[in-house]
């Protein structure tokens, strides 16, 4: 029995030299689908400055499936994917990038693995072309980090090209956090998985939107959003220095009674009051990053801002030369909303 729809969602930010040649890769791929019936392509515009929306409201005009969701700013990939789940409708929905280094034709195996009961179905890389040495090794190092930290089961050299049931879809849209890592909601979930390896190829155009400084916030950021591990680190360090502290003053004390020579100048007792000021400097900054998780949090914005939308059916929309400001679902408002049918 055919399932009805397969929604495959595209985050988009200033992918002028990737989308169109992505959409007729996609195209190719998706028509020979056996599981799904038919497909929608939910194309998320993440406050694109160049030629991207452009280009995508010219295959919106040419192709009802290519439904176009764009936001007012640039609210960084992990939002623009997060508003492609919010508005598929498919039985099951495909996560990938639009900067055409994952293979579509995995899509093909994705979806027999689906029909095979996995409710997450996910891209393996075995090899990345292309990248530099220290990004591997940074990547290589994230995953083990992540799980030990946060003890979430997310699979080693994965991104967020994956097939997601609409079981998986539903679990994700039930957690309201505003700081969103969608790697680390698909598998907090503890569905059932399989991996599909592939060979990652090379950006197809253009320059990546990562750079180190970029990664290294990010992962910083989502290891705290998953996990108190650092903050339990803090005090098991702190316990370890009183101890030392201590044992220390207790060992002076002895030597100077046996009349032994105690350590004597200012260039050790610098070093140790450097040392704990770094320290004490560091631990701030991981308590920080809690306090402004907390502070995100509590403050309730919503995740994205739409501008409009193309090709989405909606209710009750209000004339173009109109400002309105319409709830929609958790996490979104939209702006000046634009429909074509």
């Amino acid at each position: 029995m055919k399932n009805n729809l397969l929604s495959v969602i595209i985050p988009v930010f200033n992918e002028q030299e990737n989308i169109l040649e992505l959409y007729q890769e996609l195209n190719i791929v998706l028509k020979k689908l056996t599981v799904f019936s038919d497909y929608e392509l939910i194309v998320v515009n993440d406050g694109s400055i160049d030629a991207s929306l452009s280009i995508l409201k010219k295959m919106a005009v040419h192709d009802v499936r290519v439904k176009i969701v764009s936001f007012t700013r640039n609210f960084g990939h992990e939002s623009a994917t997060y508003a492609g789940i919010m508005h598929a409708c498919g039985d099951a929905v495909v996560l990938i990038d639009a900067d055409r280094q994952d293979p579509p034709e995995l899509i093909l195996e994705f979806e027999k693995e689906f029909a095979n009961g996995y409710h997450i179905v996910y891209g393996q890389r075995e090899k990345r072309l292309n990248e530099t040495f220290v990004k591997k090794l940074t990547s290589k190092a994230f995953y083990p980090t992540f799980r030990f930290l946060t003890k979430v089961d997310i699979p080693r050299d994965v991104g967020d090209f994956c097939l997601l049931s609409r079981k998986a879809i539903d679990c994700i849209k039930q957690m309201p956090e505003k700081t969103i890592f969608i790697r680390g909601l698909i598998y907090w979930s503890g569905l059932s998985k399989k991996a599909v390896f592939f060979i990652r190829r090379s950006r197809g155009g253009g320059t990546s939107k990562y750079n180190y400084r970029k990664l290294t916030i990010f992962a910083l950021e989502n290891i705290i959003s998953f996990s108190t591990v650092p903050i339990y680190f803090i005090l098991a360090f702190s316990l370890f220095i009183i101890a030392a502290c201590v044992i220390g003053t207790i060992s002076a004390f002895l030597m100077h009674m046996f009349g032994y020579v105690v350590m004597t100048g200012w260039t050790s007792l610098i070093m140790c009051m450097l040392f704990l000021f770094a320290c004490t400097l560091f631990f701030l900054g991981i308590i920080g990053l809690y306090v402004g998780k907390i502070f995100q949090e509590v403050k309730s914005r919503p995740v994205f801002l739409v501008n409009e939308k193309i090709n989405f059916e909606l209710a009750g929309v209000q004339p173009a030369h109109k400002t309105t400001i319409q709830a929609q679902e958790p996490g979104q408002v939209i702006l000046g909303q634009e429909n074509r049918l």
